[in-house]
């Protein structure tokens, strides 16, 4: 004699193998989404430190060497890079002061560019609270923790280092500052 229907360790059995297939779904989709907001958080640190490396190096590359002087510091205070006029070479004259002493403000002047009185100068600020680097025009990059200047054999090393959370970044490039 069959019965119609299904028994209660069938329910059971099916009921346990529908449960373990929602768990691992359920982990599965949420692990993806923390990684989704990790990939973006990635990208975003990445991106604040490329453009904050671009505004500098933009900032060096426009610079005139005629009645022009730019001074470079780095985040912490430390270095500090000053550009003056050419030499007989053609080659900008950079002198380089180590061990400046750690600046005890809350905003740096990274880039320092004084110009005439009838223009303005081209700045670029580092607010150390808010881990924020602005320039004159109003661009900000955010979570960036250190910019750090260098000179060897005619080039001037940048290095920008950028974090949020457990994610750190460093990006750095050089920019050539000899006569053509």
């Amino acid at each position: 004699m069959k019965k119609r229907g299904f028994t209660l360790v069938e329910l059971m059995i099916t009921l346990a193998i529908f449960s373990i297939f929602s768990i691992y779904l359920y982990q599965t989709f949420f692990s993806e989404i923390k990684q989704s907001f990790n990939f973006k958080n990635n990208i975003d640190i990445q991106y604040n430190a490329n453009k904050a490396l671009n505004m500098l190096t933009d900032q060096i590359r426009n610079y005139s060497s005629t009645n022009d002087t730019k001074t470079l510091t780095s985040s912490d205070g430390n270095n500090i890079l000053k550009l003056g006029s050419k030499d007989k070479d053609g080659k900008i004259e950079v002198s380089s002061v180590s061990n400046a002493g750690a600046a005890n403000k809350d905003i740096i002047n990274l880039i320092l560019n004084p110009t005439e009185s009838n223009v303005p100068p081209s700045n670029i600020y580092y607010d150390i609270k808010s881990k924020t680097l602005q320039d004159n025009d109003g661009n900000k990059c955010f979570n960036i923790d250190s910019v750090d200047f260098s000179y060897k054999n005619g080039l001037i090393f940048i290095s920008v280092s950028a974090s949020e959370g457990n994610i750190q970044i460093k990006s750095s490039t050089a920019v050539n500052v000899q006569a053509n």
